[in-house]
């Protein structure tokens, strides 16, 4: 897998109240490249997943209603520049900027899985006029702050991977499976003899599951 970057289910919904929250990162899904209406060209796309262990609810899997802690999600842009939101977030979230030496060695972001943070989530409305759930920041944990262990099960995924398994995706919950099979990357390795037009998807939002 390529987790390197360089500078180059029916249960309804509850919404978090607006707080800081303890959590435990526990996947990461490079969901592939597609277009950003937002700067007009095609980008890739991962989405940091995350574990609220203060925060547990009701989940159905496979027939069964576990007791397991909500998740949180947050979509980025695969990039490092030093104004893209994902290098912002990493450095707050590990309390530091990234040297010039580690920027140009890569940053392997699979590093971070199982990495404690607080998320500061507050309420926003959509433009669908739904109200959901938005990280607005990811900052190291407090000194005397501690986090349970990680209940999830990791996820790494990549599709931009030729070698990635698909499997893997049974997994990964309904809605970014959806966002993986409209990549660029999906699409070809569905239909690898023809020319594959840039899928423009909606406006993208901090999801909960």
């Amino acid at each position: 897998m390529s987790f390197i970057l360089n500078d180059n289910t029916g249960l309804k919904r509850e919404l978090l109240e607006p707080d800081n929250y303890v959590a435990r990162c526990y996947g990461i899904i490079i969901t592939g490249t597609e277009f950003d209406q937002r700067f007009g060209k095609a980008q890739t796309k991962l989405i940091i997943l995350w574990e609220l262990p203060t925060v547990i609810i009701d989940v159905n899997r496979d027939g069964e209603t576990l007791k397991l802690p909500k998740g949180q999600s947050a979509t980025y842009t695969m990039s490092m520049n030093e104004k893209a939101n994902l290098r912002k977030t990493l450095e707050s979230w590990r309390g530091k900027g990234f040297t010039a030496e580690e920027l140009a060695a890569g940053f392997d972001i699979s590093r971070i899985v199982g990495t404690p943070c607080l998320l500061n989530i507050i309420q926003q409305e959509g433009p669908n006029g739904n109200t959901y759930n938005k990280i607005t920041n990811v900052s190291k944990l407090p000194s005397g702050f501690t986090c349970p262990k990680q209940v999830n099960p990791t996820i790494l995924f990549d599709i931009t991977d030729p070698e990635q398994d698909l499997k893997v995706m049974d997994r990964i919950p309904a809605w970014i499976q959806e966002r993986i099979r409209k990549s660029d990357e999906y699409q070809r390795r569905l239909y690898p003899d023809e020319e594959i037009e840039a899928i423009i998807p909606g406006d993208d939002e901090d999801l909960e599951f």
